[in-house]
């Protein structure tokens, strides 16, 4: 008999489906969704979460890089795409002929575009960059930024099809500091440009801390809570009701029965403290798998929690199984996800890696299969 991968990860779409629906009841109808599925979909896989967010209704995306963007449309996803971050001037013919959106910081990367529409005799979309104390990219609210935007705005083959900015913290007085600049920059911006481009300022963890109910702008850039990750920088991680996407499964390859006082896995870092049932299941940190989950992680076999005992290995790790009679060589092991009535999900990965749930997802290996469980066409309508 064949036997599944040896690790899979599958998304669910009818969390994708609420996740969107939660988003969507805290903003205005007419707001554009801008869904980021940068550092491959945060871990989901770029190409299917982009399909499953523009068939529920995410208007544009958002990647990183490039590379990114372009394999989004040469996949047939031909919604709006933004990149993030700046493009090397070696690709902006790539985007200029794909229609892609690029995001602009500086003067000299305006005048290549320029040319680059020019050379392919067409219009280049762009979003304009205000950084207003992220302090990575953007123009600072300076006269020397005015004066580069106004440059920027003498560029006729340049369309600007949004204007934003990073917040880089929830805080209260943080927050407000942040978006008087970006009002005073966007002022100046509209002077030079003679027209009023849509705005976006909020991303997760501005929705979950109830900035909407502030700021309504005329478009949205949601990433982890699309996924249904609490955002990790949100004093509010939990305000809203959200779905996890993703689960990780595998199998048990191996069982043994060991005695009493047996050290298990790489350096004895584990020893036995009764005769144990131990179940070996092939994944690893090179899968992504934390290695942290050593100490004190978990998996579900038939239903039950199982902890890790050991080392988390490279392509291996052994689980405690004595308490679980009914497990068998090729049993289906969760470890991130639901079964029989419990879960374990990416929070539980991060505090024991001591990092934030959307760091141990991205780093999920890209060659593991993704698959999708899909909806009825009639489950695709939005929940009530």
């Amino acid at each position: 008999m064949d036997r599944p991968p040896r690790l899979s990860v599958h998304l669910d779409e009818a969390a994708v489906r609420d996740n969107i629906h939660t988003v969507r009841q805290l903003i205005t109808p007419a707001t554009v969704v801008i869904g980021v599925v940068k550092a491959n979909a945060y871990g989901h896989g770029l190409i299917p979460a982009a399909r499953l967010m523009t068939r529920h209704g995410v208007q544009q995306l958002a990647v990183s890089t490039t590379a990114d963007a372009c394999a989004l449309h040469d996949a047939g996803i031909h919604v709006p795409i933004m990149v993030l971050s700046p493009a090397p001037p070696a690709a902006m013919v790539d985007l200029v002929a794909r229609g892609l959106r690029p995001s602009l910081s500086t003067l000299a990367a305006a005048r290549d575009l320029h040319k680059a529409g020019a050379r392919l005799g067409r219009p280049v979309p762009v979003h304009l960059e205000f950084d207003t104390g992220l302090a990575r990219f953007g123009w600072a609210a300076t006269a020397a930024s005015i004066d580069e935007i106004t440059r920027v705005a003498a560029l006729d083959h340049l369309v600007v099809c949004g204007v934003f900015t990073h917040l880089s913290s929830d805080q209260p007085e943080a927050c407000a500091e942040q978006l008087w600049l970006f009002d005073r920059m966007y002022a100046r911006a509209v002077a030079a440009l003679g027209y009023r481009p849509p705005r976006h300022v909020l991303a997760s963890a501005g929705l979950a801390t109830g900035l909407h109910d502030r700021t309504r702008l005329e478009m949205v850039r949601p990433g982890a809570v699309l996924y249904g990750l609490a955002p990790s920088y949100s004093r509010e991680a939990s305000a809203l009701s959200l779905r996890p996407v993703l689960s990780v499964t595998s199998y048990v390859e191996h069982l043994a029965c060991v005695p009493l006082g047996t050290p298990i896995g790489y350096g004895s870092t584990y020893r036995t403290t009764a005769p144990t049932v131990i179940a070996v299941v092939p994944a690893g940190f090179a899968d992504g798998v934390p290695r942290q989950l050593a100490d004190g992680g978990r998996m579900l076999i038939c239903g039950c929690y199982a902890p890790v005992i050991g080392c988390v290995g490279m392509t291996h790790l052994t689980a405690d199984v004595t308490h679980i009679p009914q497990v068998t060589v090729g049993s289906g092991v969760t470890l991130l996800g639901a079964q029989g009535g419990h879960a374990i999900d990416a929070q539980e990965w991060a505090a024991l890696a001591q990092t934030i749930n959307s760091d141990v997802l991205t780093r999920i290996a890209p060659a593991i299969p993704r698959t999708v469980t899909t909806l009825s066409r009639a489950e695709r309508e939005i929940p009530a």
